[in-house]
């Protein structure tokens, strides 16, 4: 009588559970390290803003990615958080993570490639992609969080 499951567990269940676990946490760490790893990258390979008679170097998005990677991760761990609570979710998690991975990559390549846009007769250098594609990607990465939401709960209804 010692041995015996809760009722309604079976062992089966509670490996269910724990593959879910690790499978929530596995893609949890791909979103996160997908998003900061991009995130250095458009620190590093983006152009910077160049101006003044001296023409002084700014690395602009050295200077904001991080900030717009910070709310992005924090948008994914609310939205996996949520979806968390239930291994039915599976599918919708692994679509979340990918997808932030997929939109940050794009961000970067946006950032890194775009044309600088030069004005005056100094000229000013503006690196309008890597100013804007971080902002872009956590904006994106917040729908994609909303998304998942909406799927999260269409999901309860089966």
């Amino acid at each position: 009588m010692t041995n015996q499951e809760p009722l309604g567990r079976t062992p089966s269940d509670d490996g269910r559970a724990a593959r879910a676990d690790l499978s929530w946490m596995l893609w949890t760490a791909i979103g996160i390290g997908g998003i900061w790893g991009n995130v250095l990258l458009i620190s590093l390979l983006s152009p910077d803003f160049v101006s003044g008679s001296e023409q002084q170097h700014l690395p602009i998005a050295a200077f904001t990615a991080w900030f717009w990677g910070g709310i992005a991760t924090l948008i994914l761990l609310w939205a996996m958080v949520r979806l968390r609570r239930n291994a039915i979710c599976r599918p919708i998690w692994i679509g979340l993570s990918a997808v932030t991975l997929v939109l940050w990559t794009a961000a970067t390549i946006l950032a890194v490639t775009l044309p600088v846009v030069e004005t005056g007769t100094d000229p000013t250098r503006i690196p309008f992609g890597a100013m804007f594609a971080p902002v872009a990607a956590t904006m994106l990465t917040a729908l994609v969080g909303i998304v998942s939401e909406v799927f999260r709960r269409g999901s309860r209804g089966r």
